[in-house]
């Protein structure tokens, strides 16, 4: 019998109605980064059919275009512009005073470096249901409202 390797992932997100993602999940998509690629492949699918709607904040374009950038691949910056700007469902949220803010409070209580405060920030500004990433570092806040889902738990046995 075939396994469904993302079950425990898509049943999380059941009932989920807004996500914030972490740069990550876009790298693995677009990098096509096994085995993650298979959980993001299907997200990006349900995000882009409305199923989900997906938050991600104006960093991880940063984040997500340095090494196209470094490696002056001017064909892969152009890919990764493209489907970033235009997947339906998606909002990239600018950093704000309230985002700062917040971020500036989850760092110093959970020791986190900035990027990952001011993504969390993100998430809970914007009201998201849960925040996605392959970071275990992350598991470590206690965020009310915001579940975090880390995709390496979900190919655990």
């Amino acid at each position: 019998m075939e396994v469904d390797i993302g079950k425990r992932f898509f049943d999380k997100l059941d009932g989920i109605d807004k996500a914030c993602l972490d740069s990550s999940i876009f790298i693995y998509h677009l990098e096509d980064i096994y085995p993650y690629s298979i959980l993001t492949y299907r997200l990006m699918k349900m995000i882009a059919a409305g199923e989900i709607r997906s938050i991600t904040s104006v960093l991880t374009v940063a984040e997500l275009f340095a090494k196209p950038y470094k490696l002056g691949d001017e064909k892969r910056i152009l890919l990764f512009e493209e489907f970033i700007q235009s997947l339906p469902n998606n909002y990239i949220q600018d950093v704000d005073y309230e985002i700062a803010k917040k971020g500036a409070l989850l760092r110093a209580e959970y020791n986190l470096r900035t990027p990952d405060a001011i993504l969390l920030a993100t998430a809970l500004i914007s009201h998201s249901d849960c925040f996605i990433s392959n970071d275990l570092n992350l598991k470590k806040t206690d965020i009310e409202g915001v579940s975090i889902l880390i995709l390496e738990e979900f190919f655990a046995d």
